[in-house]
């Protein structure tokens, strides 16, 4: 068996994803957004986000715990601010029809604040905050996600790495995009440990007697650790507060996983688009951001540092690079995409050594 990752274009991932979700039982273009924003993070590099987590997604909405057809309705609607449910569908879906509304309600109002509850996994945040790029807005987002991370001091797990992640548009070829965790990593990368069979960097996690690990299996059992300790925790609080208790969504252990497919997702998140012309005119924005990031750039560096990269830059040399030369997605994955198909009377063709 060859130890080298095979690489899968772009359009077959896509096709992969799409031709399985479709034959779960999701409506064609529902399923060509969720494969977009899966096939999105593998580009981008966010593997833990990305196809690993289809087959959970299909295994739920097989179990009735999520909705295949995902249908969000209108809770609540004042100005520039609404709140949705997504009733138990999936997050993708849900999360690109919130930013669009928001999207909406900015070239209207100047901003446009959208809520939505009861959703499953939404995939990387990065997706729906960059959609208000092209509009020469400022995306903002936040989720909640089920518990893998303990309050500061504490060993349980009551927290997720609930996400939090702005997009800013620069004029130039690279965006500012900063989609971070407030864990030190997000919990997909320690299942993607878990399916490589590799170990954790120290720093990532404790076991469930609250000894740090290097055991990815150890690691699921116990906490991840916060960014910045405390402050990551105060992070994940605060995002938890803003998707769940005030979408009116589950919160902190009342979350399921997304491999608990015995309980309706339930997760929530909040969507926000920023007019940058309701504060400024678009181009002075232009020429101090980019003036911003000159003198960045142009900083000393510290000893051996060749380049300072911008939030989300290595995500957008990745994405281009694994656009030209397909995406690596591990055996392992491939072999389980597979035999799903095949419980699904679907053959996929796929380059499994």
């Amino acid at each position: 068996m060859s130890d080298q990752i095979p690489l899968i274009p772009e359009a077959a991932l896509m096709k992969v994803c799409e031709r399985l979700l479709e034959k779960t039982g999701v409506p064609a273009e529902q399923a060509t957004i969720v494969a977009k924003v899966i096939v999105e993070a593998d580009l981008r590099g966010i593997g833990s986000h990305g196809v690993l987590r289809l087959p959970a997604y299909i295994r739920r909405v097989l179990a009735g715990t999520m909705t295949a057809d995902t249908e969000p309705i209108v809770l609540r609607e004042r100005g520039a601010t609404m709140l949705l449910d997504a009733q138990s569908g999936f997050g993708q879906v849900a999360a690109v029809y919130a930013m669009e509304q928001a999207i909406g309600k900015a070239m209207e109002q100047g901003t446009g604040f959208v809520a939505v509850r009861n959703a499953g996994h939404f995939g990387i945040a990065a997706y729906y905050a960059m959609m208000a790029i092209p509009h020469k807005m400022i995306g903002m987002v936040s989720a909640n996600s089920s518990p893998c991370m303990a309050a500061w001091g504490g060993t349980t797990p009551l927290l997720g790495t609930n996400p939090i992640c702005v997009a800013i548009p620069t004029g130039l070829d690279v965006d500012i995009v900063l989609d971070m965790a407030s864990s030190v990593v997000a919990r997909g990368k320690i299942r993607l440990a878990v399916k490589q069979g590799k170990k954790i960097p120290e720093g990532w996690a404790l076991n469930s007697q609250g000894v740090e690990t290097r055991d990815p299996n150890e690691a699921m059992k116990g906490t991840l650790l916060p960014i910045g300790g405390p402050k990551g925790y105060g992070l994940a609080l605060i995002a938890d507060v803003l998707s769940g208790v005030l979408t009116g969504s589950n919160y902190g252990q009342h979350i399921p996983t997304t491999l608990d497919f015995d309980r309706k997702v339930s997760a929530g998140f909040i969507v926000q688009a920023l007019d940058i012309s309701a504060f400024t005119d678009i181009d002075d924005f232009y020429d101090d951001v980019q003036s911003l990031i000159a003198d960045i750039r142009n900083s000393p560096r510290a000893p051996g540092v060749e380049r300072i990269y911008l939030p989300g830059e290595i995500e957008w040399l990745t994405y281009k690079e694994r656009q030209e030369k397909g995406i690596p997605v591990p055996d392992s994955l491939l072999r389980e995409l597979k035999n799903i198909g095949r419980e699904l009377d679907l053959e996929l063709e796929l380059p499994i050594s």
